[in-house]
C-alpha cells in the first residue's frame, strides 16, 4: 500500500507506453493505455515509489517556499540561470521599463505610484518581457531545427499550460510551455526537437524517437531533467 494517492487516467487514444507524471496541479497521475490491468498499475507504482515520495517531498518544499515579491536584490531565472533584480524608482515616466544588461534585470517603476501597484506592475513587465524575448528565443532555436530537417511549420505560441512542454498540431503550429523560459537551453533545445519532429511524424513510435536521437542524443537526459525540476519552472 502507497503512502500517497494518485489517479489514473486511461487514454481515449491509442496509447502503446504507460507513463507516471507529477505535477503540483494534479498530483500523481499514471496515464495507462485502455488494455493495462489494476494489478499492473499498481506494481508499476510500487517500482516507482522511491522517486515518487522523494517528487512529492520536493514538490512540497517548493509550497513552502515565498512567493515572488518582484522586489530589489529578488533574483529570477531565465534559461537556466538566476540573476539579480534591480528596482529603480523614476520621475516622468508612466509605464515600467524594463532592461536586462550585463546579466541583471533593471526595471523603472513610476515614483509617484504606490509600492503595491509598483509590484503589480513589475510583474506584469516581467511576464511580457520573458514571453516576447523566450519567443524570439525558441523561434530561432526552431528555425535551426527545422532548417536541419528540411521542414516547415505554421506558427509559433507560447502558452500557460501545467501538464506539457509542447505540442504539434495537425496544422503544423507548434506551442510551447511558457514555463519552458525558465528551463536551461540544453532542455528547452530538446522539447524544440521533439515538436518539430513531430512536423514529420505524428507519433511516438520507433522511426519518431530515432530521429529525436539523431539531434539530441542526450535526449532522455534531459527528458529525466524536466521530470525532477518542472516544479522549479515558474512564471
Amino acid at each position: 500500500m502507497t503512502d500517497f494517492k494518485y489517479k489514473v487516467v486511461r487514454s481515449s487514444r491509442r496509447r502503446f507506453s504507460s507513463s507516471i507524471s507529477i505535477t503540483p496541479e494534479r498530483g500523481v497521475v499514471v496515464s495507462v493505455p485502455p488494455w493495462v490491468s489494476l494489478s499492473a498499475i499498481e506494481k508499476m507504482v510500487q517500482e516507482k515509489t522511491d522517486w515518487i515520495i522523494k517528487t512529492l517531498e520536493k514538490l512540497d518544499s517548493y509550497k513552502r517556499k515565498p512567493a515572488k515579491r518582484y522586489v530589489d536584490g529578488e533574483t529570477h531565472l531565465y534559461f537556466g540561470e538566476e540573476y539579480p533584480l534591480s528596482v529603480v524608482s523614476a520621475v516622468g515616466i508612466a509605464t515600467p521599463r524594463l532592461s536586462f544588461l550585463y546579466n541583471k534585470f533593471e526595471v523603472k517603476i513610476p515614483a509617484h505610484h504606490t509600492p503595491l501597484t509598483q509590484r503589480k506592475e513589475l510583474k506584469e513587465a516581467m511576464i511580457r518581457w520573458y514571453l516576447d524575448n523566450g519567443k524570439r528565443i525558441i523561434t530561432q532555436k526552431v528555425g535551426h531545427f527545422t532548417k536541419l530537417l528540411g521542414v516547415t511549420y505554421n506558427r509559433i505560441v507560447l502558452k500557460k499550460v501545467s501538464s506539457i512542454w509542447g505540442s504539434c498540431s495537425r496544422k503544423n503550429n507548434l506551442n510551447f510551455n511558457r514555463k519552458l523560459i525558465m528551463a536551461p537551453h540544453e532542455i528547452v533545445d530538446y522539447v524544440v526537437i521533439h515538436e518539430v519532429c513531430h512536423l514529420v511524424h505524428h507519433h511516438h513510435r520507433k522511426t519518431f524517437w530515432d530521429l529525436v536521437r539523431s539531434l539530441d542524443p542526450k535526449y532522455k537526459d534531459h527528458v529525466r531533467w524536466l521530470k525532477k525540476n518542472h516544479y522549479l519552472l515558474t512564471i
